[in-house]
């Protein structure tokens, strides 16, 4: 028998792999790009305003990074959000089923 929690600690822990992956596909994608400049972690550091230190985690793919320090390095590289969120018109994509306990606000 499942149980709401057991559903829930399933639901979250597919969210947080889930979440986990893209952080890793995004790291790749950055680690990529600089590569392919040919610049140093510590040049992006310095071109970006970020430390060298979350550069390594971000490349890593260390969920927990910024977002906007995330995008600042991005933009810096030359990518732009469709070349790492997808491409298509947002409001048409699937979302994912919510767990019965949230409710929607207002």
């Amino acid at each position: 028998m499942v149980t709401p929690k057991m559903k829930t600690d399933n639901d979250e822990s597919a969210l947080e792999r889930r979440a986990s992956e893209a952080a890793l596909a995004f790291g790749l994608l950055i680690r990529s790009r600089r590569k392919a400049m040919k610049m140093r972690q510590d040049q992006l550091a310095l071109a970006t305003g970020v430390g060298r230190r979350f550069l390594i985690d971000l490349e890593a793919g260390k969920p927990s990074c910024q977002l906007g320090r995330s995008l600042l390095v991005a933009e810096t590289l030359g990518l732009k959000p469709t070349d790492f969120l997808g491409s298509g018109d947002p409001t048409t994509q699937e979302l994912p089923d919510l767990p019965e306990e949230v409710e929607e606000p207002g």
